[in-house]
């Protein structure tokens, strides 16, 4: 069974949107994760200069049968700052998407307290009060990449935020030496999206691979989504192109991939 069934467009950081949609129609991908297109993260201006308005996005991925489950920002949930303003325009091209999420980090550091957790709180309660006032359709999903990758900071998180959607990468959390069964359990009813990639350990530093040359549990992964099928989250391959410039192209990684998960 092939668990992949979304990519993001990080790993082909220089695709337009149609471009990505064509690599993900043949490849047999029915998702493309929006993160990265023509080169910048700055999906509003990227999507603006391709499509021109909303709709002709929303009729463009009508006519390819491709669906876009997440739109990623670069914002973090535990920053000092959390600007809104930009995520408010990402979300009306989310929603001509038909994306349920717009994706944001958790933050860095090494502790969660409760002024932090205060702090996320707030900011949840004023992107409701918006998709309220404005009729915005996009969730926020919060990503495993930081500071939530330690476990013990994802349960209290978990604890506080009882329906809070999030994207398990779950080569990050495995990586800061978590078990993957313990990691879903924890998160349980609140996974919406998972990113999964492989790597080995040099000289100390995780370097990323092609999936399946590399020493990610694949296998562990598959047996806890089969044991327990998410109900409506995607797995993509989050291919790290445009950061990692030096790694092979995406069609290498989506090719090693379909064995691999």
């Amino acid at each position: 069974m092939v668990l992949v069934t979304c990519f993001s467009t990080l790993g082909c950081p220089q695709r337009t949107l149609r471009q990505s949609i064509e690599l993900a129609q043949a490849h047999d991908i029915p998702m493309v994760e929006v993160r990265t297109l023509s080169g910048s993260n700055d999906l509003t201006q990227n999507l603006a200069s391709e499509f021109g308005q909303p709709a002709d996005l929303t009729a463009c991925l009508g006519d390819a049968d491709i669906k876009v489950p997440v739109m990623g920002s670069s914002h973090r949930l535990f920053d000092e700052t959390f600007d809104f303003a930009p995520l408010q325009k990402l979300a009306q091209w989310a929603d001509a998407a038909g994306a349920r999420f717009l994706r944001v980090f958790d933050g860095k550091g090494e502790t969660l307290d409760s002024e932090m957790l205060d702090l996320a709180q707030a900011r949840f309660e004023q992107w409701e009060a918006l998709r309220a006032a404005q009729g915005i359709k996009a969730q926020l999903l919060i990503e495993t990449h930081g500071l939530l990758c330690a476990n013990q900071a994802l349960e209290a998180f978990c604890n506080r935020f009882r329906d809070a959607p999030i994207l398990w990468d779950t080569h990050h959390t495995w990586a800061a030496g978590n078990a993957l069964a313990q990691t879903h359990e924890i998160i349980g009813a609140r996974l919406a999206h998972l990113h999964v990639k492989d790597s080995l350990l040099r000289a100390g530093k995780r370097q990323y691979v092609l999936p399946g040359t590399g020493s990610f549990p694949a296998a562990g992964l598959a047996r806890v989504l089969t044991e327990f099928p998410p109900v409506s989250a995607a797995v993509s391959l989050e291919w790290e192109k445009h950061w990692h410039p030096e790694i092979p192209d995406l069609e290498s990684a989506l090719t090693y991939a379909k064995p691999w998960l």
